[in-house]
């Protein structure tokens, strides 16, 4: 029954692993159940040694093909029989050279990103923390290596396990070499996860298994062989499995000293078995097998969020024995579930799923390559000789005399002697053999282009497009590689989650080789619990692997076209080809380019498209440009609203000024009637008066009014003399300009010489 509990992992699970180990180790190995056990499991070893032996043997002989190992030892010593070294033309390694070599380029690292939102701090602290993980255990260095031999052989392996012995971290990741591993051939699944069993053979000193597991000394014993004496047959091993072993063992022995090393073969087996398994039902760890030590389904289960529930699944059990006897034996300690061991494909046969390499399409063609340079050389370094009987008189004298290179040939009349016959096919085998060197390319994927090398193609679009052609034609291999990434990560991430949940710090550091410190799982001081906020185990994560180009030159294709593009729109649209810039960096094959899109998108103000949520520092920027639009939007709202103002108190003016006008006037039309009306009886009185009429106007005069005739006349004279005036001007211009001596004394220039008056 599952029965969570508060306690730390550490309390709970050092003190009881070694009594564990040596429990899973003890006498209960020879029970008649484990017995079958043992006995199932070799069966199964057995059978796949059989099934993959030939493909085996292929595989390593590609790797041997790579290592310029490409004669058979007969075809190389009949070659040396008749006085021609058996030379190699190794045109396949490379096209490897250059896959493997993209692939280093091309290294990228994953991210974790968090199932729920309150959980973004704790992915965070995950990623740096895979970080470190990979820097500690070197994993990109596993990783290549790994791949390499994917690309030669067609498979290669990774492996992700835990370990307690007190090592530097308590998780490792390492290369596996394919040699030691089998697995069900049965299987179709990329990442394994329809396989029944995974195997893992290997070559141990006695010592060093008995320090191990202490309580089966004597079956280990009695497993092992020396190496002086040691025979690779037997249906527990096969050539490449054992080829080290079998260097070895031919090493001479010494009467000296006795130096005879124990070595017996362990065989680890990761194997499945139906049974009722407890799985975490709901929350944010559905689908986990359950775990008491996992603080994170603790408090999903006391808060009601999760459940624990027992279904009939697939459970992952761990065997290691000898061909003899069972030496250990346990249900896996991982949560994930799933083989420690990560294979990373190139190819797959379709009969039978079984691998191949890229090495195994281009065997052929390199066989023909070494065959036609070895004719070709051989045709011109010998000489053939066709005569008619008696054409000399001492056969072995001609040979010995036709061989060099200043021979004098005497030869009878009459007889035909041709030599050096043939000699002409060896531009024939030079040229079959320069198109098998094209061949291997065109197969390979690996162009001329894509090496750099001059061929007949100009323009840099037709090269470009060629390099994008031998790029697809590996694209398999790298995608193959990338889901074998995501793979690993997904187990490395998972055994983070279960082993790392003591109070960390360490140090990671960027391209530039700044370095950061990180603390998880830091403990509050007052109480000794772990803060939330640091805590990496109470939330579940998931691991992905960001796409990039694989191929250096179709990045710099594309990049070169993203390039031209914001040429382009630049003179008409600067603002488009700025907010553009970053990602167009990012496309670049250049030291430094995170930096380089950080300093661009802290300049513009964009954010990375693939963070989740902003940082304090973007943040930060974010609210100080809202509060600048704000002050923008206030201060046009203000002027908008000053111009309202003014216009409506100009508005209020101009009705106040139209309302006096209409009083003005309404007062000047009374007055108007008024003036009639003393005007009327006025010249009634002069009517009746005419004496009077004289004495009015000069009165009126004096007081200085104006009659409207005397005005208009006024005017009239006004514009006569303006007339006038304007003529005179006009006059004047038109007349020529007098000498200097005509000129009158206050019109002369004030500098000028006064000259002398004639006497009169």
């Amino acid at each position: 029954m599952y029965d969570p509990l508060p306690e730390t992992v550490s309390e709970r699970r050092e003190p009881a692993v070694v009594a564990a180990r040596q429990k899973r180790s003890g006498p209960h190995l020879d029970t008649p159940a484990m017995v079958v056990t043992h006995s199932r499991l070799m069966g199964h070893y057995s059978t796949e040694l059989a099934r993959q032996y030939d493909n085996r043997l292929m595989q390593a002989k590609c790797f041997d093909y790579y290592d310029n190992e490409q004669w058979t030892p007969e075809k190389a010593q009949e070659m040396r029989d008749r006085g021609q070294d058996p030379l190699v033309f190794n045109v396949i390694s490379t096209t490897i050279d250059w896959i493997t070599g993209t692939q280093k380029r091309a290294r990228v690292d994953g991210k974790v990103l968090p199932r729920r939102k309150e959980g973004a701090r704790a992915a965070e602290l995950k990623t740096d923390l895979m970080k470190y993980h990979s820097d500690a255990n070197l994993l990109e260095f596993h990783r290549s290596r790994a791949f390499g031999e994917s690309t030669i052989g067609g498979v290669g392996w990774l492996e992700d396990q835990w370990q307690d012995d007190g090592g530097t971290e308590p998780v490792y990741s390492r290369f596996e070499s394919w040699r030691n591993m089998l697995w069900d051939s049965s299987s179709t699944e990329m990442d394994l996860s329809d396989a029944r069993y995974v195997f893992r053979s290997k070559w141990v000193d006695l010592d060093v298994a008995q320090a191990w597991f202490p309580n089966r000394k004597e079956q280990l014993a009695l497993s092992a062989s020396s190496a002086l004496d040691f025979d690779t047959g037997g249906l527990m091993g096969d050539d490449p499995m054992d080829s080290a072993e079998d260097e070895f063992s031919g090493v001479g022995n010494h009467d000296t000293f006795d130096h005879a090393r124990q070595r017996v073969r362990l065989i680890e087996a990761w194997y499945r078995v139906p049974t009722n398994i407890p799985r975490i039902k709901g929350g944010q760890f559905s689908g986990e097998i359950a775990d008491p030590t996992s603080r994170g389904q603790y408090d999903e289960i006391t808060s009601g969020d999760a459940v624990v529930v027992n279904r009939v699944d697939m459970q992952m059990r761990c065997a290691i024995m000898t061909e003899g006897y069972l030496i250990y034996e346990s249900v896996s300690p991982y949560r994930h579930g799933r083989y420690p061991f990560t294979p990373i494909w190139a190819y797959r046969k379709n009969s039978n799923n079984l691998p191949y390499g890229v090495v195994r399409r281009l065997i052929d063609l390199q066989d023909d390559v070494n065959i036609r340079a070895a004719k070709a050389r051989y045709i011109m370094s010998t000489s053939k000789t066709f005569m008619e009987a008696g054409a000399v008189d001492d056969l072995d004298e001609f040979e010995e005399e036709i061989n060099r290179p200043d021979s004098i040939i005497v030869y009878n009349p009459g007889r035909k002697i041709d030599y050096n016959v043939d000699r002409d096919l060896a531009p024939g085998h030079v040229e079959l053999m320069l198109q098998s060197v094209q061949m291997i390319q065109s197969v390979g994927g690996v162009t001329d282009e894509n090496r750099g090398v001059q061929t007949n193609a100009k323009s840099g679009i037709a090269i470009a497009r060629r390099q994008e052609q031998g790029a697809l034609a590996t694209a398999g291999l790298f995608d193959n590689l990338l889901l074998a990434l995501r793979s690993q990560g997904d187990k490395q991430l998972s055994l983070i989650e279960q082993f790392y949940s003591e109070e960390k710090s360490f140090r990671i550091t960027n391209k530039r080789g700044v370095p950061s410190w990180i603390s998880i799982n830091r403990q509050d001081p007052a109480t000794g619990d772990v803060l939330p906020e640091d805590d990496i185990t109470r939330s579940k994560s998931d691991y992905v692997m960001s796409e990039q180009e694989w191929s250096a030159s179709v990045r710099e294709a594309k990049t070169q076209k993203l390039l031209e593009l914001i040429n382009a729109i630049a003179p008409s649209a600067p603002d488009v080809a700025m907010v553009i810039l970053d990602l167009v960096v990012e496309e670049m094959d250049v030291a430094n380019r995170e930096e380089i899109v950080k300093r661009i998108r802290a300049l513009t103000g964009m954010r990375d498209p693939d963070q989740p949520e902003p940082t304090p520092e973007q943040q930060a920027m974010e609210a100080k440009k809202a509060a600048a639009e704000d002050r923008q939007v206030r201060m046009q709202e203000a002027e908008i609203a000053d111009k309202e103002a003014s216009a409506k108190q100009k508005e209020a003016a101009a009705s106040t000024a139209a309302a006096t006008a209409r009083n003005v006037l309404a007062s000047m039309a009374g007055t108007n009637v008024a003036t009639q009306r003393a005007a009327l009886e006025a010249a009634l009185m002069m009517i009746s008066t005419p004496a009077v009429v004289p004495v009015a106007d000069v009165v009126a005069r004096e007081s200085g009014f104006v009659s409207r005739g005397e005005d208009e006349d006024n005017a009239a004279v006004d514009v006569k003399a303006a007339n006038l005036e304007q003529l005179a001007a006009e006059g004047a211009a038109m007349q020529p300009e007098p000498p200097p001596d005509m000129m009158p004394p206050d019109a002369m220039p004030a500098d000028a010489p006064i000259q002398p008056q004639p006497p009169i």
